[in-house]
């Protein structure tokens, strides 16, 4: 298993396409850094006269809280928890674990001689340790590139206990790591990459429309939304202020059983040829 896991990592860190991610993923958390701070020379004055000619006249602000919500407030804290929620690290997650994983089916260790003797529940928990390596990589290059970027316009006090901190921190790290096992599972299913981004993007949104259609006749299913997986890393710092924060952890620790299992059964009943 050493040996497997040895080779996979090699493989890894030696293929241009683990490198090509991060610099996009690099590239991108910088203009989105700039992005943000854009809008906060130029349109933060007109926000606080927005809000205050809104409760002059009684009227709700919770639309522009909810769209002010996907913008970082000027705080350290609020960028990386932004940076984590975004979409980004999923959108670009995507692509790269499962052309990592899918190559892997044509070209990888499973045709190389370290992976002879070894079981198919090893190789396949062999890839699944690199794949989730290289996600949390990427996550890692997306959320220093963004937070270095911001941090001479914005201010490193948070009103959030480091107990909450902590918490948030291991959500997120949980999310991630099931993020890389879907991934893998739908390379593992599909065992074509652009199969598996395709699904991996694309299904989300669709049972995301669904339910939301769904619940205009029973406004009780809006809540389903909360539980899918690309959808949970949005609500982790509201739910951890709110006290809720472990309904994000678990439905991370389940996708992370469900996918891993599901990928490990489909893998072992596959031919690697």
């Amino acid at each position: 298993m050493t040996g497997l896991l040895g080779a996979d990592f090699k493989k890894l860190f030696k293929s241009k396409s683990l490198y090509v991610c991060m610099f996009i993923a690099a590239a991108l958390g910088v203009c989105m850094s700039l992005l943000y701070n854009y809008f906060w020379q130029e349109r933060g004055q007109n926000i606080a006269l927005w809000y205050a000619m809104m409760n002059q006249y009684g009227m709700k602000t919770d639309m522009l809280d909810e769209a002010l919500s996907q913008i970082p407030s000027q705080n350290l804290l609020s960028y990386i928890n932004v940076f984590l929620s975004d979409g980004a690290i999923w959108l670009i997650g995507a692509p790269c674990v499962c052309a990592y994983s899918s190559a892997e089916y044509n070209a990888g260790t499973y045709k190389n001689t370290v992976a002879r003797g070894c079981s198919r529940i090893k190789l396949f928990l062999s890839k699944l340790a690199a794949a989730v390596s290289e996600l949390l990589i990427i996550s890692l290059v997306y959320l220093a590139a963004g937070t270095i970027t911001a941090l001479p316009h914005i201010e490193l006090a948070s009103t959030l206990q480091a107990g909450e901190i902590a918490f948030m921190a291991v959500i997120y790290f949980v999310l991630i790591i099931a993020s890389a096992c879907v991934f893998v599972m739908l390379s593992a299913i599909f065992r074509r990459s652009g199969f598996a981004v395709a699904a991996a993007i694309a299904a989300p949104m669709l049972i995301a429309s669904l339910i939301q259609i769904a619940s205009l006749a029973s406004p009780e299913l809006s809540q389903l939304s909360g539980y899918i997986l690309m959808n949970t890393f949005v609500t982790v710092q509201k739910s951890v202020i709110s006290g809720t924060g472990l309904n994000e952890l678990l439905t991370g620790i389940a996708y992370i059983a469900v996918s891993s299992v599901a990928g490990g059964l489909i893998f072992a009943k596959r031919e690697v040829r």
